[in-house]
């Protein structure tokens, strides 16, 4: 009998922010950088320590939802990719209604599970505006960008954004439950499906992501219409 040695997996919990992708960590280590970021709720001052990294690949293993609810005096919930490159597996987490969700949400149905995945995240350029400069998230497989499913030329049956003319903008919440529904009741099944061929069947017991693995950031971004309701998630 041949014997080989066993090698541990780690896990790298990572964050589509700072027009990066952040591997924060609790306290300032060798070679990390340090960030000033102030909190959107109370507009405090926070300092935070982590890694920046341009593009995370693998091929994804599971999409699994979390939500604190009542746990936290924060509420904090959205979904965790989890991607697989040899020993190595990536965590990255999408809230609810951040940038990278939602441009998951419209270019997940053109992905295909069964090949790797390469994610990356940049700064953008600013709007004819003047307006800050928006995160760049590019989805790629085989060396091809993958193109958003859901279009407003091509919207598959996404409902229409509606525009709100006493507040004079454009309302998306909808629309964004709406594409949530499709993430949870198509595209998870799909994922699991595809992983059974570098992993175990996905436990469905375990489909709600451990609390202690949700990193209780302060510096969060808020929804575009103000604070959330449970009417608002579609959990």
């Amino acid at each position: 009998m041949a014997l080989t040695k066993r090698t541990e997996s780690s896990i790298v919990y990572l964050e589509a922010k700072y027009y990066c992708l952040w591997r924060p960590v609790k306290e300032k280590s060798n070679g990390c950088e340090t960030v000033e970021v102030k909190n959107p709720r109370t507009g405090q001052t926070l300092t935070k320590h982590g890694y920046r990294y341009d593009t995370v690949s693998g091929r994804v293993l599971k999409l699994v939802k979390y939500d604190t609810n009542d746990r936290y005096p924060v509420r904090y919930f959205g979904f965790k990719l989890h991607l697989v490159d040899g020993t190595e597996t990536y965590v990255l987490d999408m809230p609810y209604y951040s940038q990278i969700l939602r441009r998951f949400l419209r270019v997940a149905k053109n992905i295909d599970w069964n090949e790797p995945l390469s994610i990356t995240v940049f700064k953008g350029k600013k709007s004819s505006r003047g307006e800050a400069e928006e995160t760049g998230i590019w989805f790629r497989q085989h060396g091809a960008t993958v193109k958003p499913y859901y279009t407003r030329e091509q919207p598959h049956g996404m409902p229409p954004a509606v525009f709100d003319d006493e507040l004079q903008q454009w309302d998306f919440k909808e629309q964004h439950r709406w594409l949530v529904d499709r993430l949870k009741c198509e595209t998870v099944n799909e994922i699991e499906t595809a992983a059974q061929s570098i992993a175990p069947p996905v436990d469905p017991d375990a489909m709600e992501e451990s609390v202690e693995n949700i990193p209780m950031e302060d510096d969060v971004e808020l929804p575009p219409h103000g604070e959330i309701t449970d009417d608002d998630v579609p959990f």
